[in-house]
């Protein structure tokens, strides 16, 4: 258990973040797929209220199976526009679009892709709080470092 707790506690390699990252964009692009395409899956008729027609079902539907070019393109290729508090929120309210998603979708007597949706949420939220999934040329990016010569 102590070996578990000191491997959660030290901050993984770059490649390591990176390749999560992929994996993560990777299994979001095939998660909403086999949603819609292969399970035939479908969403409430209201969203926060809103009812929703045919169309603007299909327009979320799409949107649902693209979330995963965020992580994949942004974050796995270390594209940094943001200092790290911003990334971490920017982490954070994404766990929160993809728990959002989790409690879309109309609910099936099996084990469905909203579950996974769930604990993709939870790993997406952990990352975002602990800030771990951050690489180091992310940890400097936008501050100014001066050098001081003595």
């Amino acid at each position: 258990m102590m070996k578990f707790l000191g491997l959660i506690m030290k901050r993984p390699s770059d490649s390591q973040i990176r390749i999560a990252k992929i994996v993560l964009g990777i299994m979001l692009i095939l998660t909403g797929i086999a949603a819609f395409n292969i399970q035939n899956l479908s969403l409430e008729n209201s969203i926060f209220g809103i009812n929703l027609d045919a169309t603007s079902k299909q327009y979320i539907s799409y949107i649902i199976m693209g979330i995963g070019i965020i992580p994949l393109v942004l974050w796995g290729l270390d594209i940094n526009l943001l200092s790290r508090g911003r990334t971490r929120i920017l982490q954070i309210v994404f766990a929160i679009i993809l728990f959002i998603i989790s409690g879309m979708f109309v609910e099936t007597p099996t084990l469905s892709v909203d579950i996974f949706y769930f604990l993709l949420w939870l790993v997406v939220f952990i990352a975002g709080v602990t800030g771990k999934a951050i690489t180091k040329k992310g940890l400097k990016t936008g501050q100014k470092i001066t050098k001081i010569r003595v």
